[in-house]
Order: structure tokens, then C-alpha cells, then sequence
């Protein structure tokens, strides 16, 4: 094109036909249409920003938020505090202590004829971030969960408990896919040492255990940092589940002190430098206050007598079937395999029994065993719970403990608890509930708060519930200052 004919085209003249350069035109205005503004892009980041802030701080507060209400995944609970007439203040030599004890509800005992309405809780996805937000919220330093399926300790549990800085240790029967654990942390404590206690294989001075159960228990000792010659033993354990258990309950009780005692020898003689401890046991007895497992470590010298008595002695009479080997299908959740007969008691309480000469003798040996152990547990609720909650204190029960840890569809009463285990020489009469000022003075603890168990007239449905209790069973804690 020549340069006289180029000055006379139009500027925007390009060559291109008028068709193309329409085309091309309503491709860059629909380009530039499609395409948010600077201002609507910032807007966009805002919004987003702001939603994230608001899951952050509402899952920091231990609210859902994907309920449209925000409301808390599960009812909070006051730590009460115990009287004293000396408050502690400052005392340096004091170290503040929190125990926690869980039965967490395994997955794999789930069934919905035993929680018939308790809707969408009773799947994992939903009950495991309400389970972890309340064990988080009490911040303990010692957790003993019981009920704990495998699989959720090793993807689940150890992951979250990690992030918050604990450390765990975890024991079941091969045969079954939950167990317990315990759980520790990691900047206050060091695991020097632990025992498992396996209850079938134990021997138990001639008495034999009634049938299989397959459940077990740990130990461990932790020193404290810091403190090199001070450490605190815990143990945890899920004792058999059965009604007509009694009797091997209690056998199982004494295994427990007597491993626990044996363990405080070993870790001893094992750590030369560590000259002072303290021994505690939690966790899910099966057994309520006025029945002899519980009875028979914290009553000593221990004498089965009225309701204690006929429980005890019914349980001896009834047989189990020689199938059972303790496994997932005969849980408490889950069945079991007995024949109910005639020959078979009715109720695992019945108003009245008359043991045969056989069964006297094995309830006369058992109690024998127990008053033989130089050996006592002493629940801290029963210690001060009284002195906090009054009014939820021996409403059935003469040793001060809460009416209820457990309230599920069927049954609904005291089944957790946290031990304090130590010494008694075989003749003094420790029936009666420890008084604070002796508890305290013998076994140099101070007991500061206890967590508040729900009253009756609190409760409706079986748990779990959502937004309520994530589990059939209620955790208990206890704040102690170990003094040194």
C-alpha cells in the first residue's frame, strides 16, 4: 500500500474485513465481562477469609460450625471446687495434676436395637469431632479412655491427641478391635516403664475364673519432668460386662491391685533415683458402689453381706456356656451366647438366695483373697464429691459417689471411677469413707476440684445424644495437687 493511499484510510484500518473485526470486538467485550474486578475479587477473598475466621474461632469454642445454630458439640460441665480450710496458695512444692476418665462407646458395639433413637450420633463421622472437642476442653494432663477401637486410636486419637501435644499407649485382647489407652502429656511426663494386664492368664490363689473374658488393662509409669525423683503410676481398664459377672468382676478387682502394686515394686527397683510415688487406677468397673468388686478394694477389711451378698453369691450360680471365648459378639452391646434355662437364676438380683455349700465356699474364698491383699483403692469422688454436690451425692449409695456415670436406654447408674491405690496392712478397719483432711494427709494429695455429674432430673433419652454427650458414658475428672 502506498503511503499517499494509506494516509487517506481511516486510523483504526487494519485490513481486516468488517465481519472479523466485529467477531473480534464481541470476544474481547464477552472477556471482559466473564471477568470479576479488581473490587469484586477483594470482595470475594473477604468473604472467604471471614468464613474461615468464623469455623476457626466457632470450632475454637467447641461449636458445630455446620449446624445452623453453632451450637456447642457437647454440654460443658462446671469443675467443682472442694472446700478447704487452708487454702493452698502458692506452694511451690505443689504439682497441679488433672486425671481424666473416659469410656468413649466403641464403634464396633454399636447397635441400633440397643440405641433405637439416638439418630445420626451414633456414626463415627459425626460423634468422633464431639468426643475430641470435650476430651480438649477439660484439658487434662493424664487420659484413660476405655472402649477405644483400634483403628480409631492409630488414624484418629494419636493423630489429634498428638497435635495437642500427648503422647498414648494403647492395649487390647487380639481378639477384639477395641481396647483401652491412656494418654499423657508429653511436656510434663516421660513414660519410663508399663505393664499390661492380661485377666484370664492371671492367677488368682486357687480361684478360677468363672469363664473367658478377654479383657485387660494397663499400667505405666510416668516421672515427672523436672522432678527426677517423683513419678505418678496410672493404670486403666473395662472389667467383664456380663449381669451375671459379679463374681468374676471381683476376681478381677484383686488382679488389678495386685498388678498395680506389683508394677510400683518393679518400676522401684528399676529406677533407683525415683523415691517417691503416686498410684492411680480409672476406668470403667462395671460395678456400682454397693456391689462387691467395687466394695472389696475400697471397704477393707471387706464382709459380703445383704444386697453385696446375694448378688455375689447368684452370680456363682449361674453358668456360662463353655462356647464363650470373650469375643466382639458376646459384648455388652452385642449379644451373648448363654442359654437361659431353667436351671439359670432369673435376675442377676434377686431379693433373696440360698447358695448351695459349694457356692458359699467360693463367695467365703473370694472375700478371703481380698482381705489377704495388703492392698486398698480409694475413689476420689467418694472422698469429696459429697462436699460439692450434695444433693447427687449417696442418693444410692452409703460411700458419698454420684448416682449415675453411665445413662444409657436400658440401664443407667455408677459404673466409672478414678482410684487412688496404696497400701494397707491387713488390720485396720477402713470401711468407712476416708475423710478429706486423712485422705489427703496420708497419701499427700490435695483435692481441688472434681467435674460435675448431671443430675437425674437433667436427663431424658439414653445417651449419646448429639449436641448433648457424644457417649452412653460420662468422662469424670479430677484436679489434684501432688504434694511433694
Amino acid at each position: 500500500m502506498t503511503s499517499a493511499l494509506s494516509d487517506k484510510l481511516p486510523k483504526n484500518f487494519s485490513g481486516e474485513s468488517k465481519r472479523k473485526r466485529m467477531t473480534k470486538d464481541k470476544s474481547k467485550k464477552k472477556s471482559h465481562q466473564g471477568r470479576p474486578s479488581p473490587e469484586e475479587i477483594m470482595r470475594i477473598r473477604k468473604e472467604r477469609e471471614a468464613k474461615r475466621s468464623l469455623r476457626a474461632k466457632l470450632l475454637a469454642e467447641g461449636k458445630d460450625p455446620d449446624d445452623p445454630q453453632h451450637r456447642p458439640y457437647f454440654k460443658k460441665r462446671e469443675l467443682l471446687e472442694v472446700p478447704h480450710i487452708i487454702p493452698i496458695g502458692s506452694n511451690e512444692d505443689a504439682i497441679p495434676l488433672r486425671i481424666m476418665t473416659y469410656n468413649l462407646l466403641a464403634q464396633t458395639l454399636i447397635r441400633r436395637s440397643m440405641f433405637p433413637d439416638n439418630g445420626r450420633i451414633l456414626k463415627w463421622t459425626v460423634r468422633s469431632n464431639p468426643l475430641y472437642q470435650e476430651v480438649k476442653y477439660y484439658d487434662c494432663d493424664i487420659i484413660c479412655m476405655q472402649e477405644m477401637d483400634y483403628i480409631n486410636y492409630q488414624k484418629f486419637w494419636t493423630v489429634k491427641m498428638s497435635e495437642l501435644g500427648y503422647q498414648g499407649h494403647f492395649n487390647r485382647n487380639e481378639n477384639k478391635s477395641h481396647g483401652v489407652a491412656i494418654f499423657f502429656r508429653k511436656s510434663m511426663f516421660e513414660m519410663i516403664d508399663h505393664t499390661h494386664i492380661q485377666y484370664d492368664n492371671t492367677e488368682t490363689a486357687g480361684i478360677e475364673p468363672r469363664t473367658t473374658t478377654q479383657n485387660v488393662g494397663i499400667v505405666i509409669a510416668l516421672a515427672l519432668k523436672g522432678h527426677k525423683d517423683s513419678a505418678v503410676l496410672i493404670g486403666t481398664t473395662h472389667l467383664f460386662w456380663h449381669p451375671f459377672g459379679t463374681y468374676e468382676r471381683t476376681r478381677q478387682t484383686a488382679i488389678l491391685l495386685m498388678k498395680a502394686k506389683e508394677f510400683e515394686k518393679r518400676v522401684k527397683v528399676l529406677h533407683p533415683d525415683i523415691n517417691k510415688v503416686w498410684s492411680f487406677f480409672a476406668g470403667d468397673f462395671n460395678s456400682q458402689p454397693f456391689d462387691s468388686p467395687y466394695l472389696s478394694i475400697t471397704s477393707k477389711p471387706v464382709h459380703y453381706d445383704d444386697r453385696c451378698k446375694t448378688v455375689i453369691g447368684c452370680s456363682t450360680s449361674f453358668e456360662f456356656s463353655n462356647k464363650r471365648d470373650g469375643g466382639e459378639g458376646e459384648e455388652e452391646e452385642g449379644g451373648n451366647i448363654e442359654l437361659y434355662g431353667e436351671n439359670q437364676p432369673k435376675t442377676p438380683v434377686p431379693d433373696h438366695f440360698e447358695p448351695t455349700k459349694e457356692q458359699q465356699e467360693m463367695v467365703d474364698e473370694m472375700e478371703k483373697l481380698h482381705n489377704s491383699l495388703p492392698y486398698r483403692a480409694i475413689s476420689l469422688y467418694s472422698v469429696a464429691y459429697g462436699l460439692v454436690d450434695p444433693k447427687n451425692s449417696g442418693i444410692d449409695n452409703t460411700r458419698n459417689e454420684p448416682f449415675f456415670s453411665n445413662w444409657a436406654h436400658t440401664w443407667r447408674g455408677l459404673l466409672d471411677y478414678i482410684f487412688v491405690i496404696r497400701d494397707w496392712n491387713c488390720k485396720e478397719d477402713n470401711r468407712a469413707v476416708d475423710s478429706l483432711e486423712k485422705f489427703e494427709d496420708e497419701n499427700h494429695i490435695r483435692l481441688n476440684r472434681l467435674l460435675k455429674m448431671p443430675h437425674p432430673d437433667e436427663m431424658d433419652k439414653g445417651l449419646p445424644r448429639e449436641y448433648l454427650y457424644p457417649s452412653d458414658h460420662l468422662c469424670m475428672v479430677a484436679q489434684l495437687s501432688l504434694l511433694l
